[in-house]
């Protein structure tokens, strides 16, 4: 097999359309639920050019220059990568609070050492609405990518250098690639982490199996043969794959995985099929070529672009607003490819590359530098004179949050006599979701003056995935030792100690609570006399209570109906699906207890000096104590009733500051 360096119009048309479907994807077009496998396609695309180019190189030199790899790796990649990350710099510096810009400043830092696919892997997932507020998100590929090139062209050469056979390649290929897909198979099947779906999306070992696709498309297409014929099979079959990946998969299959075959494969086929004039002309026509050649400034300006505005509009996106933000993509893109990317890349071959590598050398640390300042100094707080919550408060503020959990009795615990009072008269259990905590606070509030009653939280059921066999409640997940916390529910000593039980949930009888409730009717058919509370949902909100506050002033803000997704004014009542009638519990109205008459325009947005929420939902400390103090005014009988604790009546919540 001969390797040779030339040019293929049509993976530049394949670029076009990766980039298409990553941007209308982002921007939310139906159509494109998919569009993310174009990272996926951009992977195969990557693998085979640069597996090219080093085979290339070894076959006509008998040798391989690392150093000048390396460079033109850097004058491929970097120019553009610092004019969208100065230009990113700029925006979230005018635009973005104190808060997102301490988060930007570690992501910029991330993105210039090309680490931030861990970052964002050790953040939240990439289908998360936060996303929206990263707008250096998309440099996760970019990372993949250049920790590929750290390690490939050695392996490469380690097997030339032992055989000249292509075969061997081949085989470490395989190798390398199957090992890879079987590493997604391991992780997906074997429960190591609960965010196993991120685990796989971000980091390089289990994209290594998409890059390897490419390099063995090389071979493939040494083998095939150039009749038209064959070759416009191989390029529709590959369009049908990929548009049908494109249009067909959604957010919520497991990806890569066996999902990412499809895509793949299907680029594999389109990359072959060189020779195709029919199907090919659909790639290889002027425009697909035009913004194939554009693809990386397209890739890389986006995504800044549509985060930037969405953030600067404060509201969200109308389908008429992507226009003018696509015609923006394009005009910078243009720009950026004819006097950043064309530019360094026509003087790769210049003998003197010092200055170059020192110049990026030098930016790489400025921009390091400058990411990690802005994270250490709160998001440079000084740029606002008149912030009504700062960067420092509102972390403290999330932290506080399980300040009392840190010190409490939970399920792993419990013979642990530091945290757990074992000889308690009343052992009372909270269970729900993320907003486990928030249960457990205002009832920690409730009884912490009764050293007879021993609160105990479970820990959350987010990430466990509980399911109910005829031998009881299981989870199969080793993290968060779910294995264990699920395994003492099915403890009929333990369920039959407990004096009640808390039910704390965002979202309670939604349907997709559905197991909870399972859970629960299974507890109380073990003892049937438990009692239940359960605590009813508050205002839920699209974007951050904290970032509403700082941008209006106001606390009001975080009831504006403009940004309010949920109000709980018939939470009981809002998916009557869930079969609960055999379960007897006392419902907490927790929009009764705050909102007058009812209306979401009248509830409490403060208490004990804190917002009733930093986030989209979750109650701060100071709130739940302050709801803990008005069950003990409003509830007070009905908890003793159902058979809870006696509680010390307390006959004025903590102060409540005035709507400001």
């Amino acid at each position: 097999m001969t390797t040779t360096h030339t040019y293929h119009r049509h993976i530049d048309g394949l670029r076009a359309i990766s980039v298409l479907s990553v941007i209308f994807y982002h921007f939310g077009q139906t159509a494109f639920t998919g569009g993310y496998v174009g990272v996926d396609i951009f992977f195969v695309i990557s693998g085979f050019l640069i597996t090219k180019l080093i085979l290339s190189e070894i076959e006509n030199t008998e040798t391989f220059n690392f150093k000048r790899f390396y460079i033109r790796r850097m004058r491929r990649l970097i120019p553009a990568l610092l004019a969208t990350l100065v230009g990113s710099l700029l925006c979230a510096a005018i635009l973005y609070s104190p808060e997102q810009f301490s988060a930007f400043g570690r992501s910029l830092a991330a993105s210039i050492l090309s680490v931030s696919n861990i970052l964002f892997w050790t953040e939240s997932g990439y289908f998360d609405t936060d996303s929206h507020l990263k707008p250096l998100l998309h440099t996760w590929s970019l990372s993949v990518e250049e920790q590929f090139y750290l390690f490939w062209p050695a392996i490469l050469v380690f097997c030339i250098s032992f055989q000249r056979n292509h075969s061997k390649i081949i085989y470490t290929l395989l190798f390398i690639g199957f090992f890879s897909f079987i590493l997604n198979a391991i992780w997906v099947n074997g429960n190591f982490d609960s965010d196993y779906k991120s685990t796989i999306f971000y980091l390089t070992p289990f994209r290594i199996f998409e890059l390897t696709l490419g390099a063995l498309t090389i071979f493939i297409a040494a083998r095939l043969p150039s009749n038209q014929k064959y070759h416009e099979i191989s390029m529709a079959v590959g369009l049908f794959m990929v548009a049908y990946s494109i249009f067909g998969y959604t957010d919520n299959i497991i990806f890569p995985y066996y999902n990412a075959l499809v895509p793949c494969i299907g680029a594999m086929l389109i990359i072959i099929s060189s020779n195709s004039k029919i199907f090919g002309y659909i790639l290889t026509n002027p425009i697909s070529v035009g913004i194939g050649l554009i693809s990386y400034s397209m890739y890389l300006t986006h995504w800044p672009i549509l985060v930037f505005y969405e953030y600067f509009k404060f509201d969200t996106i109308h389908d008429s607003e992507y226009i003018p933000i696509f015609i923006a993509t394009l005009s910078i893109s243009i720009a950026m490819y004819f006097f950043i990317e064309k530019p360094f890349r026509k003087k790769s071959h210049t003998t003197n590359q010092k200055p170059f590598i020192t110049t990026v050398f030098i930016s790489i640390l400025a921009i390091t530098a400058v990411g990690l300042q802005i994270n250490a100094s709160s998001g440079w707080e000084w740029r606002y004179n008149d912030i009504t919550l700062s960067n420092t408060a509102i972390n403290e503020g999330k932290k506080r949050r399980f300040s009392l959990l840190h010190s409490g009795c939970n399920l792993t615990r419990l013979q642990d006599e530091k945290y757990c009072n074992k000889d308690a008269l009343w052992k009372i259990l909270v269970i729900g979701n993320s907003h486990e905590p928030d249960g457990y606070n205002a009832f920690q509030h409730i009884y912490k003056e009764n050293p007879n009653v021993s609160l105990i939280y479970f820990g959350t059921l987010n990430k466990c995935a509980p399911y109910i066999t005829d031998s009881g409640i299981i989870s199969d997940n080793n993290d968060r030792a779910c294995k264990k916390r699920i395994s003492i529910l099915n403890s009929p000593k333990f369920i039959s100690s407990l004096s009640g039980l808390i039910y704390s949930s965002n979202f309670p009888f939604s349907q997709n609570k559905k197991i909870s409730w399972e859970i629960i009717s299974y507890m109380k058919k073990i003892n049937k006399k438990l009692p239940l509370v359960v605590m009813g949902s508050y205002i839920n909100m699209k974007k951050d209570c904290s970032e509403l506050i700082n941008h209006f002033k106001s606390y009001q803000a975080c009831i504006n109906p403009k940004f309010v997704s949920y109000g709980p004014e018939t939470d009981e009542t809002k998916n009557p699906k869930i079969n609960k009638t055999d379960l007897k519990y006392l419902y907490i109205n927790k929009m009764g207890m705050l909102c007058s008459k009812g209306k979401i325009s009248t509830c409490q947005t403060k208490a004990n000096k804190e917002p009733f929420t930093y986030d989209k939902h979750h109650l701060s400390l100071g709130f739940a104590i302050y709801i803990g103090s008005l069950i003990k005014r409003t509830y007070n009988m009905d908890l003793e009733k159902i058979g809870f604790p006696p509680i010390k009546h307390t006959h004025a919540p903590p102060k409540v500051l005035p709507h400001t």
